[in-house]
């Protein structure tokens, strides 16, 4: 969420207006999009080690995830670093501004190469200072006549699936993810968010202990806003929401209380950008929640065991930040998101994961959580074949 005091004046509206018609007929109805019937899912699948496994080798080892925003390598020679779910990865965008993704290890002997972010032509690692380009090639190799007996071609860095799709950042962790593929059903309802020209101002993280799926489900549903955010984002928003199903992604959305008014004014007079928010969800346990001035991205990883997760959020501006109160304003959004989750999503998170190992029998989907029910299905049908 963002903060409602924010001073930026927004750029046009990137929310396509058939989401915002369709939101207002919700708040003039006051409904909300539903779900065909209730449904339930064992609570096991929060606490079997052994599903556990299968989805962190099918959904994490073997699959696509969207790691970031193109706009975070403005420029040739840029770079960023990544953990995703457990596999360090280093993406580079080389001189020609071409995206390269890497195992962020050395060839010696698997020490990282590259950490944070920033310009860089080489990768040296610290362990024995072997060093690489911005394309993985072997660039520099101390005492080399030591490793003659290896062919020198052979020991780049190990290279990854990556790609661009509508300016989002994909990466496969194994060489048989197709990365354009994998999200082909919702990139053409990611456009017009500039994605290439967002700027990263500020991450938060977490360790939670609780399955990644539950982690995953407090992002899927206003239901909850009534009683566990009474004191914070009750105020501030309304559970007429929206949603959209797109091959395994989805997507929701839902207004703010500022919306209301565009209830009695002719579509000519809405405000632009309209006040709502638009959340994309993509397969496996990605999360992109779009405000009209700011991005927020939630990248949820399975931890060591079936009822440990990673939680990582990183606080985007739409466009290059400009002045200090343009950063401050950013900072403020990223702080009252990480405020809300961190106080009051995740330790009730912990507390469904500890309901699930005590031997609750299954969790209950209703109507009124069609994105629950959406994933849920997604992922079991993912499993099944």
């Amino acid at each position: 969420m963002t903060a409602l005091d924010d001073p930026i004046t927004s750029a046009p509206s990137r929310f396509p207006r058939d989401l915002t018609r369709r939101i207002v007929e919700r708040i003039r109805e006051d409904s909300l999009d539903t779900a065909a019937h209730a449904m339930t899912d064992p609570a096991s699948i929060f606490t079997d080690p052994v599903q556990f496994e299968r989805e962190r080798h099918l959904f994490f080892r073997h699959g696509a995830h969207v790691v970031g925003w193109a706009g975070e390598l403005p420029g040739p020679n840029t770079y960023v670093t990544r953990d995703i779910a457990g596999t360090p990865v280093l993406i580079t965008r080389d001189g020609d501004g071409v995206l390269h993704a890497f195992l962020n290890a050395c060839t010696h002997r698997g020490a990282q190469v590259a950490t944070g972010c920033g310009e860089a032509r080489r990768f040296t690692c610290p362990y024995h200072a072997w060093s690489f380009d911005a394309q993985g090639a072997l660039a520099g190799q101390p005492e080399a006549w030591g490793f003659e007996d290896i062919d020198r071609a052979t020991l780049g860095l190990q290279q990854l699936p990556i790609a661009s799709v509508a300016g989002l950042l994909v990466v496969g962790l194994s060489d048989d993810v197709d990365p354009v593929a994998a999200y082909a059903d919702i990139a053409p309802h990611l456009q017009g968010y500039s994605y290439d020209t967002h700027e990263v101002v500020c991450r938060h993280q977490w360790t939670l202990q609780a399955n990644w799926k539950i982690a995953f489900d407090v992002n899927l549903e206003a239901y909850h806003i009534a009683s566990l955010h009474r004191e914070t984002l009750n105020s501030l928003v309304l559970n007429n929401a929206v949603h959209d199903a797109f091959g395994r992604h989805a997507r929701w959305a839902f207004p703010t209380r500022a919306a209301v008014a565009m209830v009695d004014l002719p579509e000519a007079e809405w405000p632009e950008p309209a006040p709502i928010t638009v959340v994309h969800t993509f397969f496996p346990s990605c999360v992109l929640l779009e405000t009209p001035v700011s991005s927020q991205m939630f990248r949820i990883y399975p931890g060591r065991h079936a009822g440990e997760c990673t939680v990582e959020l990183t606080e985007a501006s739409i466009r290059p930040v400009q002045s200090d109160d343009e950063r401050a304003a950013r900072m403020r959004g990223a702080d009252f998101a990480a405020l809300i989750v961190g106080t009051e999503d995740f330790p009730v998170a912990e507390q469904c994961q500890r309901g699930a190992e005590a031997g609750l029998d299954r969790f209950v989907f209703g109507r009124v959580e069609p994105m629950l029910q959406h994933w849920h299905n997604t992922w079991r049908t993912a499993l099944d074949s």
